[in-house]
């Protein structure tokens, strides 16, 4: 019997593993309930803060008013329910028990021994009782119980439900976090008040017991001692001997000592939280972006990218660790994160299937190696360009994964050159890289069904457009052309002939102001509709 229960849970769990639809309606359910970037998880909260608000408020008025019977019964049979509901889908998501089994059993293969049904069961229940016992948890259980109206003492767990509005509300979850992180001093702080709280209750008590008719208890003693602590003084009870009076004079120096100490930990748990919340909100903007181009090292090659990216209206995000640059940044209003990039922590939280482009700009080049081989494991396909600044170490970027290596020395030596023997030359490239003139040089990519797609180069007026073909990019080699200039991503024709057919996928460069290209843009988007 043991041996036919054994096969058909591991049958079981077997069969819910390769399950699609299983885990497709359960990773559903997972992101529904966990998941704050999940669209469907925001209704999802806005519903269930509306059930908890609603089923308070029936709970506070049902105190000294009588309900109608079928507000009672929403209460019950919907509310109540549907927050059981919750409840057992929260521990369901929670972990996958057919893993379990299935771990159970490979090892017990493995290793050539009895399957111990006893060990999966322990397992199961520790993993779903660690759940159970979550603070969160505790108050969804509880939330439960005032629906059960005949008894009235559990509408005490009413508070529960108010609790459950932590579940709904990212903000309050950040200010509960916050106060975690200083969990230890909070607790000494807490352990210090009770200590002298207490103390105090029982000083004015031996002093005052038998004289205030006001402290007739200990408890009305260590209420008084808080109250003072506390610096409130409701005045209901006071001190009538002078001993009194001096230990509330102590307590209420003690006490303002107390508030000015839980203040700046407060204080001082928001500011070492408060980069954090950055790049939590800078993720955020991440995710609901497209396509991002990601900038490491906010160097001075890389603020001038930057104001680049930023006229073109392209998205793009700044990583730098040092504090100066990433304040450097902000104040240029870029979208920036303050971390290393080669951590892994850092690079698991990115979401690197939005970005398309990896520029890798900082002033070292052996820093550049390192980010090149950290973000190449997780960039999935997205083209790395990097910096070298000593020419010696391009070969090594490149085969640390960078597509393209930039020796900004070598530019700067071309240019210079440049100047030296063409002057005029010189000033027409550099209007153009810098656009004083308003005049680009840009790629425009045939698209299918384009007025372009199919067309030979002749029949296309470029005159019209006001715009000058330079070139154009072909993946494959034309046998009809001779002289080609290969390069990495194809074969590039100078000033190519009337007779060059234009296909899906080939590269126009062309040069000529910003508008004529834009516009010449426009027309190929639009005929291609």
């Amino acid at each position: 019997m043991k041996e036919f229960i054994v096969k058909a849970l591991v049958a079981f769990a077997f069969y819910i593993d390769s399950n699609t639809r299983y885990k497709k309606i359960k990773g559903f359910f997972r992101r529904l309930m966990n998941d704050d970037d999940y669209t469907p998880k925001k209704f999802f909260d806005f519903f269930m803060l509306f059930l908890v608000i609603t089923s308070v408020g029936i709970l506070l008025y049902d105190i000294k008013h009588d309900l109608n019977p079928w507000v009672e019964e929403f209460d019950f049979y919907v509310v109540t329910f549907i927050f059981a509901i919750e409840y057992l889908i929260r521990l369901w998501v929670y972990n996958d028990t057919h893993k379990i089994i299935i771990e159970e059993y490979e090892e017990s293969t493995f290793l050539e021994r009895e399957f111990s049904l006893k060990n999966v069961i322990k397992k199961a229940f520790l993993k779903k009782w660690e759940y159970i016992k979550s603070p969160f948890a505790i108050i969804d259980f509880l939330a439960n119980l005032p629906g059960f109206r005949s008894l009235r003492i559990l509408r005490i767990f009413v508070i529960f439900r108010l609790f459950k509005i932590l579940r709904y509300t990212r903000s309050i979850n950040t200010f509960i976090e916050v106060l975690a992180s200083k969990k230890f001093e909070l607790t000494i702080l807490l352990l210090a008040v009770g200590f002298v709280t207490f103390i105090g209750g029982a000083v004015i008590y031996v002093f005052e017991a038998h004289i205030n008719p006001k402290i007739e208890t200990i408890f009305d003693a260590i209420y008084w001692s808080l109250i003072t602590i506390s610096t409130v003084g409701y005045g209901d009870i006071t001190p009538v001997t002078q001993e009194g009076k001096v230990l509330t004079m102590f307590l209420i120096v003690v006490g303002i000592g107390f508030i000015s100490f839980s203040t700046s930990i407060i204080a001082s748990a928001f500011t070492e939280k408060l980069n954090e919340l950055k790049a939590d909100r800078v993720l955020r903007k991440i995710k609901h972006m497209e396509d991002v181009y990601l900038i490491c090292g906010y160097s001075n090659e890389a603020e001038i990218l930057a104001e680049r990216f930023k006229k073109d209206n392209i998205d793009f995000v700044v990583v730098d660790m040092d504090e100066d640059r990433v304040e450097k940044s902000n104040h240029k209003g870029y979208i920036t994160l303050k971390g290393d990039i080669t951590q892994k922590t850092f690079l698991q939280v990115l979401d690197f299937s939005k970005i398309s482009k990896i520029f890798v700009l900082t002033n070292n080049d052996i820093s550049n190696s390192f980010i090149v081989l950290s973000v190449k494991a997780y960039s999935k396909g997205a083209e790395i360009i990097a910096l070298a600044n000593d020419e010696r170490n391009v070969s090594k970027i490149k085969k640390a994964g960078a597509n393209h290596v930039v020796v900004p020395s070598t530019v700067t030596a071309l240019l210079t050159a440049e100047y030296i023997g063409n002057p005029i030359t010189f000033e027409v490239i550099d209007a153009i890289l810098t656009e004083r003139r308003n005049a680009i040089i840009d790629e425009i990519i045939v698209i299918k069904d384009s007025i372009l797609d199919g067309k030979l180069v002749g029949e296309i007026d470029f005159d019209k457009y006001k715009i000058i073909l330079f070139g154009v990019l072909k993946r494959n080699e034309s046998p009809l052309l001779n002289e080609t200039l290969q390069i990495e991503k194809g074969h590039f024709y100078f000033n190519p002939p009337f007779d060059l057919k234009l296909e899906e996928g080939d590269i126009l460069v062309v040069m000529g102001y910003s508008v004529s290209v834009n516009y010449f843009k426009y027309q190929i988007e639009k005929s291609s509709i």
